[in-house]
């Protein structure tokens, strides 16, 4: 939901996101995309402590994509946030959170910082489309094979 509403809060061009009259917008797009970030490394450090639930069994090639899937949504949710920080601070532009500001910890690289923000922009439109990928599959798990695999992702379960 974090993504989602940083993603529907994002839709604009690149030069209004950073004028006055986005401010807020522009910092509550940023402060979900720090709490996503945040939740993502709380959840992989929950993930080295708590021993994972044993999968159902499934065909291989299902093991294999819903790995290949599982990796793809955490290397973007890690990703998104680390190109939004590093394009913002390459253009010059401070990190604007509730209450602060982070200036920028870099040299600014005019080029490159829009490079990265390209970059930022297409990994948030890819994550959707993993995102609705896995959503799927979870459904056709859950209704069409009515295996355990949608149980199994249910927490607590």
């Amino acid at each position: 939901m974090l993504v989602l509403a940083a993603f529907v809060l994002s839709k604009s061009d690149g030069n209004s996101l950073y004028s006055a009259a986005a401010d807020g917008l522009r910092r509550i797009h940023e402060t979900l995309g720090v709490l996503v970030f945040i939740v993502v490394v709380l959840r992989l450090l929950w993930r080295l402590i708590d021993c994972t639930a044993p999968t159902p069994p499934v065909p291989r090639w299902m093991a294999a994509a819903a790995k290949l899937v599982h990796f793809a949504l955490y290397a973007l949710l890690i990703l998104i946030p680390a190109t939004a920080v590093i394009g913002t601070w390459l253009e010059g532009i401070p990190i604007t959170l509730p209450g602060f500001d982070v200036a920028p910890q870099i040299a600014k690289a005019h080029g490159l910082g829009q490079l990265i923000m390209d970059i930022h922009t297409t990994l948030g439109n890819a994550i959707l489309w993993v995102a609705g990928v896995h959503a799927a599959a979870a459904l056709f798990h859950r209704f069409y094979l009515r295996d355990e695999v949608f149980q199994s992702m249910v927490p607590g379960a």
